[in-house]
């Protein structure tokens, strides 16, 4: 593959990941999204699709390994929020007649909302990633037209 098609898959794949993000803030602040376009699983959204596909030509490059562990992570808290906005509040048949499951879903949301900037700082640190990548992998070209 030229380096070109490379660089551009990498691009397309930083762009996926930051629309996602989008969309999962979106979802948290109110605005509404269809869920179910914000994959859960690190590998159905189209990053890890193209993580865990075509980007395994990037793998020999040491940041490649280093966005696995983030990217697992990022899900891992979206799943969080997701819990805490969708999934009913537990209480009482009584307690939900006095307004408890509406007092519930409040602290719910206040908790997914905490969340966010944890969400935020992981994608960032992806975003990092991906442009050490971007750099080793022009680096390694570079390096290796030298050569010849």
């Amino acid at each position: 593959m030229k380096l070109s098609e490379a660089v551009s898959q990498l691009h397309n794949a930083r762009a996926a990941h930051k629309a996602w993000v989008a969309r999962a803030e979106a979802l948290i602040v109110g605005i509404n999204v269809n869920k179910e376009h914000i994959p859960m699983l690190p590998t159905d959204c189209i990053f890890g699709q193209w993580y865990y596909g075509s980007g395994q030509m990037l793998r020999n490059l040491p940041a490649y390994h280093a966005i696995e562990k983030s990217h697992d992570d990022l899900h891992r808290i979206y799943m969080h929020i997701f819990k805490l906005l969708f999934d009913e509040p537990d209480v009482s048949a009584w307690g939900g007649l006095f307004g408890q499951q509406a007092k519930v879903k409040a602290v719910q949301l206040k908790k997914a909302e905490a969340l966010l900037p944890r969400l935020q700082s992981i994608s960032e640190e992806v975003c990092e990633l991906l442009e050490t990548l971007e750099k080793q992998l022009i680096e390694t070209a570079t390096h290796q037209s030298s050569m010849k």
